[in-house]
């Protein structure tokens, strides 16, 4: 009989944690989301900050977890924290290994291009949230993580960290 409950528990116990990850966002997440949000938009725009999870959903007919709102939380944070006061002392530790500002990966290392990482307002997609328009001005191929990179790379080259707004642009 005890052999038969351990393995009913250790099903229950892979299934706990994925119930807890779904959790809807606290009411602090979500205050504090909500005014990152608007402070965000009325530092950049209105399009700037994206899609509100809290209010929309991540998609349609899909919530935002706490964890999906707390990530976005931190991005926002990001994009209204001067880029000085975000980075440490050491240099390697504010680039990726590209040579790219960390603030210029807004998706983090999230290379889809799908409607789950695309901006449904401006059409930025993948990890440094591209637009199709300035993709295509520097003629980047935003299909592939390596066509991402080089494309990011070109666009830092010719603009610096300020094109991406959570590097203060």
């Amino acid at each position: 009989m005890k052999w038969l409950l351990l393995p009913t528990s250790a099903a229950l116990a892979a299934v706990i944690p994925a119930a807890a990850s779904a959790k809807p966002p606290t009411p602090a997440h979500a205050h504090a989301y909500e005014r990152a949000y608007r402070q965000v938009a009325h530092m950049f725009g209105r399009r700037a900050p994206g899609r509100n999870i809290v209010k929309d959903g991540i998609a349609a007919h899909r919530a935002a977890t706490d964890a999906q709102t707390v990530a976005s939380l931190a991005v926002l944070e990001r994009m209204v924290t001067p880029a000085s006061a975000s980075t440490t002392a050491t240099p390697a530790a504010a680039t990726t290994t590209g040579g790219l500002p960390t603030c210029a990966s807004e998706s983090g290392t999230n290379y889809s291009t799908g409607s789950d990482n695309t901006n449904a307002s401006s059409g930025a997609t993948g990890r440094y949230q591209i637009t199709p328009s300035t993709a295509a001005n520097y003629g980047c191929d935003l299909g592939t993580s390596a066509g991402q990179d080089a494309c990011a790379q070109t666009i830092y080259e010719h603009q610096g960290a300020s094109a991406w707004v959570g590097c203060g642009g």
